[in-house]
């Protein structure tokens, strides 16, 4: 049964999606229900199950850094975590009015990455998709993360071409600008050099080293980038 109360926050969540859709949407395609989607760059349902997330998170504890527009945090959710999420934006943070809108039970923090430590908390799950490679120094972001996993981070990243071959644990230094925003590249990254830096930040053991491409939808600009991602263990 639908309740007033629910009623009024699906309609507080149209308006939020319609305000979005017509300012030409969002970094993540996010359908909050199947007649409420969020146009957005990336599909994240076509990568998901490279980062080998359970179907169930009941009970687990979940850290989503760098989360955009909160594809991470709202799956998280739906699959049943207390999910936390940080980002830089203070004001203006669609994940936080999505939240707040629908009344999910859902944390969202501004923070900067390196400014995570152990007294922010730790989590059973920390997931960092896409945000290492706009990081200048990517071994501090690591040992960050490194500070708040209890158990398991999943983190992908810009990958060099031949990642998946490449026995040197290379780091290329990309040093460019966006054109579409106030932000940068810096670095794409073979698993090898990833698995070490992992191990370097003071993770025991990496494992499920996968690789993909990662496309805008047809109707966005046009960005394909190899990803590199994994999961490491305290």
């Amino acid at each position: 049964m639908t309740t007033t109360t629910d009623a009024q926050n699906l309609q507080r969540a149209k308006q939020t999606v319609d305000r979005v859709n017509a300012a030409g949407g969002s970094y993540h395609r996010l359908e909050l229900t199947p007649e409420l989607v969020i146009n957005g760059d990336y599909d994240m349902r076509k990568y998901v199950s490279h980062y080998r997330i359970a179907d169930r998170l009941d009970g687990m504890t979940v850290l989503d850094v760098g989360t955009s527009s909160g594809y991470f945090a709202l799956e998280a959710h739906r699959r049943g975590a207390e999910v936390t999420a940080i980002d830089i934006w203070a004001d203006d943070c669609l994940l936080a009015e999505i939240s707040q809108t629908m009344a999910l039970d859902l944390t969202y923090v501004s923070k900067n990455i390196y400014d995570l430590d152990p007294t922010f908390g730790t989590f059973d799950l920390v997931i960092c998709g896409s945000l290492l490679l706009h990081l200048p120094d990517p071994v501090g972001a690591l040992r960050a993360l490194r500070a708040v996993t209890g158990t398991r981070l999943v983190i992908s990243t810009a990958a060099t071409p031949d990642s998946a071959e490449a026995a040197e644990p290379v780091c290329h230094f990309v040093g460019t600008h966006a054109d579409d925003g106030d932000y940068w590249a810096y670095w794409t990254v073979s698993a090898v050099a990833l698995r070490q830096m992992l191990f370097a930040a003071g993770f025991s053991r990496v494992e499920d080293i996968d690789h993909f491409t990662l496309k805008t939808e047809d109707d966005r600009v046009d960005y394909s980038v190899p990803h590199v991602v994994m999961s490491a263990y305290v």
